[in-house]
């Protein structure tokens, strides 16, 4: 860890909000770093910049100076302040690792109570995301010659994208989705009701394009010139005697006029001007890869400090400076050039599998950033409930403290309603606060959602915690935590009803136990291992094992329901669900609905479609219109059917329980587990019988259990079938 056991520091009075900042001292490159520590308080609104970083590993240090003393900072940081520091001028930062007093816990606590208003207060934040790999190439001997490191800068154009529900009208954009004259656009139709409208061409996006009056940053737009022209040169690349250096610089140059056409509205296969095999185009996606890698987008702090500030938020990535928003649009927005709209969609299906999932984890990395800022500029939600948001959505970030993962959410909050009582405490263990917090959203809400998760716990906190609260950590399988929030509330398997509500249990056998109210289904009486789609050679192979699993008679009924096995089974396998993805916003949103008649014809169609495929047959299929659906048609209700199964049961498994229900429940799920109904939950809920006591009950997770979705098996009004559980 970072050791200031040399460094003296003053006390830092509470009431007037003081913090330190770190004066960075003018000096050459390499030269060592000297610091000075000011003490300031933020009421006198200070000028100063604030540094977000990775503190990298805490065995990796080298040493500066700050205030005369020696002072043990990790490499990442001192790399971090190299790029930053002048070699004329005085830089003033604040820098958590130096600013605050890391072995005084109070001190501590009471800093980070004041990050929010840090973040938000500073004049900008420069980002550094990492080292691109520049420094590994060029010799320490020409590195000793420098004043100040190259630097390279990009900048973010005033462009608008002009999102409209229905496709611009063509007469008013040029051949790339431009506006050629703003005041002519406005008094276009806009939509297939007005007269005259003329959608444009789904070659270009699905919106407009309003460019800067100015024009496009020019130096920019020459480099973007010449990443087009290394691509169609044919002998780019090939040139064995091209320095090393030489072509990670072009790479770079590569990579970062792609995210600059991107958020400028430009279409992704324009950025594509030669082979999909060119070493220009390969080069800059490498380089796009080597970014979202970076250990900086997986820190938990990081969405407080790129969101919170009302600034500038500068990323530095090596010699490249570059505005964050420029990246975070560019990878946001490359969904819709392949998934809403029709612009790109051949271009990407002629992606090789390696560019495509670089460019979807592009996507994804920046789309999870945009919209959480979206979320928190146009929705009202109360704190709790944006919390348990922010922390499903942060699951799979990191922090070296596990109680960062929800203090360092705590700042986002402040524009929330309904305040809750949670303040950084580094006197409270992260099991205490990872327990406290749990039961604070199941008191606000009243309801069990934050037992709707299907997470590894694996690590050694998990093994502390109860088995209802969960670690926050990692998830199995493709679905997302906050997706299954939006599936649950589809569902009402025990609707509202009389009883008490969930609370710890008090002077019991059982310590920390949540005590619930609800009623036992049933038990597993056998279960499959856990779907998986890298394992699953053939879909239909799984199909054809889950009809024989569950025994399906198709001319049989299903004992719960008294419908179609066939149907019932279709239900399960899609958990009675279908999605689709939004695109209102710059970020999609993943929508679900109940799957109607119509979705459950498609995907028993989808079955026949890949056995006629396997059996080598031709299956010919009439759509009501009387023409017969063509191998595309066919292909699209193939992979909506894999889409929506996948999205469900990823990771899960599938059982039966001894009364003949149909389920798909969590990976862990045993024989002899019980199926239960609980007051406050809108899904059933997998519990497994405990050692402490014959009412002591561990939460295994959620499932979908065909027949009692929607209170089928819910307790009587008058609370009829009802029992009190302890869940350990």
């Amino acid at each position: 860890m970072m050791s200031s056991s040399k460094l003296q520091y003053e006390h830092l009075d509470q009431q007037d909000h003081s913090i330190r900042l770190l004066r960075l001292l003018p000096g050459r490159w390499l030269d060592n770093i000297y610091c000075e520590l000011q003490t300031v308080s933020l009421d006198d609104n200070p000028a100063y910049h604030a540094l977000s970083y990775v503190w990298g590993n805490p065995q990796d240090t080298g040493l500066i100076t700050v205030e005369g003393s020696p002072f043990q900072a990790t490499k990442n940081l001192i790399t971090a302040l190299r790029r930053l520091r002048s070699s004329i001028d005085v830089k003033v930062f604040w820098v958590d690792a130096v600013c605050i007093n890391q072995l005084d816990t109070n001190e501590k606590t009471n800093q980070l109570g004041l990050m929010a208003r840090i973040y938000k207060s500073a004049a900008d934040v420069q980002v550094f995301l990492g080292e691109s790999g520049v420094l590994d190439l060029i010799p320490h001997e020409q590195q000793v010659l420098w004043e100040d490191p190259p630097r390279t800068h990009w900048v973010r154009d005033a462009t608008m994208l002009i999102h409209t529900e229905h496709p611009p009208h063509k007469d008013g954009l040029d051949s790339r989705g431009v506006i050629i004259d703003w005041g002519t656009y406005l008094r276009l139709p806009s939509s297939p009701e007005q007269p005259g409208y003329k959608p444009a061409s789904r070659e270009v996006p699905m919106w407009a394009i309003l460019d800067p009056s100015n024009g496009l940053n020019a130096a920019d737009q020459h480099r973007v010139d010449q990443f087009f022209a290394r691509q169609q040169d044919p002998m780019h690349g090939r040139d064995e005697e091209m320095p090393p250096l030489e072509t990670l610089r072009h790479n770079q140059c590569g990579a970062f006029a792609m995210m600059k056409m991107l958020s400028n509205g430009r279409c992704l296969k324009v950025c594509c001007q030669g082979l999909l095999d060119s070493s220009a185009w390969q080069g800059a996606l490498n380089v796009i890869a080597h970014l979202v890698s970076l250990p900086w987008w997986s820190r938990a702090w990081v969405l407080q400090e790129a969101i919170l500030p009302q600034r500038d938020v500068l990323a530095i990535y090596g010699e490249i400076v570059v505005p964050m928003g420029l990246i975070e649009d560019s990878g946001a927005v490359l969904p819709r050039h392949y998934a809403r709209g029709d612009c790109c969609k051949r271009f990407w299906n002629s992606l090789p599998q390696a560019q495509k999932a670089t460019l979807e984890m592009f996507a994804n990395t920046m789309g999870q950033l945009e919209g959480i800022r979206q979320t928190l500029n146009m929705l009202k939600m109360k704190q709790i409930e944006m919390l348990k948001y922010l922390i499903d959505k942060t699951r799979f970030k990191e922090a070296t403290d596990p109680r960062d993962k929800i203090y360092g959410l705590l700042g986002l909050l402040s524009n929330c309603d309904e305040p809750i009582d949670l303040i950084p405490d580094y006197h409270l263990s992260a099991n205490d606060l990872y327990t406290k917090v749990a039961m604070q959203m199941i008191s606000y809400t009243r309801s069990l959602s934050i037992l709707h998760h299907h997470e590894f716990r694996s690590s050694p906190l998990c093994s502390e915690l109860p088995s209802w609260v969960p670690c926050w950590g990692p998830t199995y399988g493709s679905l997302t935590p906050f997706q299954i929030g939006e599936r649950a509330a589809n569902f009402l398997a025990c609707p509202p009803g009389p009883g008490r509500i969930p609370h710890l249990a008090i002077d019991t056998p059982y310590p920390n136990a949540l005590v619930v109210q609800g009623r036992f289904i049933s038990k597993v009486s056998a279960v499959t291992t856990p779907a998986s789609k890298e394992t699953t050679s053939l879909f239909i192979d799984l199909l054809t094992f889950l009809q024989t699993f569950f025994d399906i008679d198709p001319f049989s009924l299903h004992p719960i329901t008294q419908e179609p096995e066939e149907d019932a089974l279709a239900r399960t396998l899609l958990s009675d669900q279908v999605f689709e993805v939004r695109y209102e916003f710059k970020a999609g949103q993943v929508v679900f609905s109940r799957a109607y008649a119509g979705d459950i014809q498609m995907f028993r169609l989808a079955r026949q479609i890949l056995m006629a495929q396997k059996m080598g047959q031709t299956l010919v299929l009439t759509l009501p219109n009387g023409t017969v659906m063509d191998d595309q048609a066919k292909a699209h209700v193939v992979m909506h059917a894999e889409e929506n199964f996948w999205c469900a049961n990823e990771g899960r498994v599938f059982f039966r329980t001894e009364e003949g229900h149909f389920v798909s429940g969590p990976m862990e799920t045993n024989v002899g587990d019980e199926v239960w109904v609980v007051l406050g939950s809108l899904v059933p809920l997998v519990l497994r019988r405990a050692t402490e006591g014959e009412d002591g009950r561990r939460l295994v997770g959620y499932a979908y259990v065909h027949g009692i979705m929607d209170g089928e098996a819910a307790p009587g009004v008058n609370g009829e079938g009802k029992r009190e559980v302890y869940l350990v």
